[in-house]
C-alpha cells in the first residue's frame, strides 16, 4: 500500500494573502523574514520549502496581485466606449483601493515599484504589464478616434498616460487615507476632462 507524504500544516493561499498583505503595507524591504513567517503563521523552512526565498515569494505575491487588476483592465474595456471603459476602471479601482478588508492604495505602487536590486525583475515585469494596458487604452481612444466619437486630433497616447497618472494618484490617496466618497468624487472630476 502506497502512503502520502505528509501534508503540509498550513493553507498556503491563506499564508500567501498574508505575506501579500506584509509586503502590501511595508513594502520588500520593510518586510523580514521574522516578520513574514510571523504574518503567514509558518516556521522559515516551511517558507522555504514552500515559496523559496523571501525574493520569490514576493514575485508571487506580486503576479499574484497583478493579475486582479488585469482581469479588472481587461473586463473595463468591453465597454462600448474608451470614455466608459475609463470610468469602470477607475471606479472600480477606487473600490478595490478602498476596500476595508484589505490594505489600502495599490500594492503595485506602494511597494511593488520601489526597491533594491533583490526586485528589479518583478517592477521589469510590471512595467511590461503597465505598458500592455497602456497599449489597450491606446486602441480604444484610437477606434473611438476612427468611429468619430472623439475629435479628430485626440492624442490617444496622452489620454492612455493621463488615466495612468489619475490611477496612480487614486492609489496614493488611497494609501493616505482619502475615503472612498472623495475619490469618486475626484473621478467624476477628472472625467469632465474627456475629449468632447
Amino acid at each position: 500500500m502506497r502512503t502520502r507524504g505528509r501534508p503540509r500544516a498550513f493553507d498556503r493561499e491563506q499564508a500567501l494573502v498574508a505575506a501579500t498583505n506584509l509586503f502590501w503595507t511595508r513594502g520588500y524591504e520593510g518586510s523580514s523574514l521574522a516578520d513574514l513567517t510571523e504574518a503567514m503563521g509558518i516556521s522559515s523552512s516551511s517558507l522555504y520549502a514552500a515559496f523559496g526565498d523571501k525574493k520569490t515569494l514576493f514575485r508571487e505575491a506580486v503576479l499574484g496581485y497583478t493579475h486582479r487588476y488585469t482581469v479588472l483592465h481587461q473586463e473595463a474595456m468591453t465597454e462600448p466606449s474608451a470614455r466608459e471603459a475609463v470610468e469602470r476602471l477607475l471606479r472600480t479601482s477606487v473600490a478595490e483601493f478602498t476596500d476595508a478588508d484589505r490594505p489600502t492604495g495599490c500594492l503595485t505602487v506602494s511597494a511593488a515599484m520601489v526597491g533594491g536590486s533583490d526586485t528589479i525583475d518583478v517592477r521589469e515585469t510590471l512595467r511590461s504589464l503597465q505598458e500592455e494596458h497602456a497599449r489597450m487604452l491606446r486602441e480604444r481612444v484610437e477606434a473611438d478616434t476612427s468611429r468619430g466619437l472623439l475629435p479628430a486630433d485626440t492624442d490617444a497616447a496622452a489620454v492612455a498616460d493621463w488615466v495612468q497618472v489619475l490611477w496612480q494618484g487614486l492609489s496614493n490617496q488611497a494609501n493616505n487615507g482619502v475615503s472612498r466618497e472623495r475619490l469618486q468624487a475626484v473621478v467624476t472630476a477628472a472625467l469632465a476632462a474627456w475629449p468632447a
